[in-house]
């Protein structure tokens, strides 16, 4: 049975700001939604009842110093295409390429400093605001049951906060510190691609792609969803090959 694991992150604290900010996030005037419309299916309906044409990846890193030393850190939360293809980094909707991201969220302190700590920028602080704000415009805008026209009561930058919330509460619920170490998969030692794929396997029932830098050390594990009824988001099959050899024990080092 899957696990959730419910960490420090304050990500009901995040919801409920985002919620409080309009009356319903599923209920939709403009379009008429199947039940149960799932991307990626022949029951998957129009932009607003799951993502167009596309699952959704959230992309987590590991790097020594970049976020705590206990959790992986986020890089993006992005869409992928139904036939396996990366959607490349792109702006789908200029206009909302939002000037001054970081003032915006800001109005959301909890939020905000989530944020600070577990997706920072891997060239520091002073650059959060252009790594979250190419985020946006680049996987952000393009995930298209985030258009305003797919929320009931849109309010300004109701789009913004549910990404980042949405990321958020993804990250916690999918720890990937935790379910490695439940595996006895810790940093400071070295583990088969093998053992890495089975630990997250077994709990999300789905092999994740899992990549590695300068060969063999690890980089990054990318969780895929397919999305139900706009916004329960489901794990499902890597459409991408883990790039880590099976033939040399991968480095977890520590942070």
């Amino acid at each position: 049975m899957m696990k959730i694991f419910l960490g420090a992150i304050s990500s009901l604290a995040i919801l409920s700001f985002v919620n409080a900010l309009a009356t319903s996030l599923i209920t939709k005037d403009v379009e008429t939604c199947p039940i149960n419309a799932l991307s990626c299916s022949a029951n998957a309906g129009g932009s607003c009842c799951s993502p167009a044409s596309s699952r959704v990846v959230l992309a987590q890193q590991w790097y020594e110093g970049l976020g705590p030393a206990n959790s992986f850190a986020i890089y993006s939360l992005r869409p992928s295409h139904c036939d396996g293809t990366i959607t490349p980094w792109r702006e789908c909707d200029p206009s909302r390429n939002y000037p001054d991201l970081n003032s915006i969220l800001r109005v959301n302190q909890t939020l905000y400093d989530e944020m600070s700590t577990y997706w920072p920028s891997f060239r520091g602080p002073a650059t959060n605001d252009e790594f979250w704000s190419r985020e946006w415009k680049g996987h952000g805008t393009c995930i298209t049951t985030l258009e305003p026209k797919c929320f009931s009561n849109y309010t300004q930058y109701h789009d913004v906060y549910t990404y980042f919330g949405t990321a958020l509460q993804l990250h916690k619920q999918y720890d990937l510190f935790s379910i490695l170490s439940d595996a006895n998969i810790t940093p400071g030692g070295s583990y088969s691609l093998d053992a890495f794929e089975e630990a997250i396997r077994s709990y999300t029932g789905f092999t994740p792609r899992v990549s590695c830098r300068q060969g063999s050390v690890l980089n990054e594990i990318w969780i895929y969803f397919n999305v139900r009824n706009r916004d329960q988001y489901e794990p499902t099959y890597s459409t991408a090959r883990s790039t880590c050899s099976r033939q040399h024990p991968i480095q977890f080092p520590m942070k």
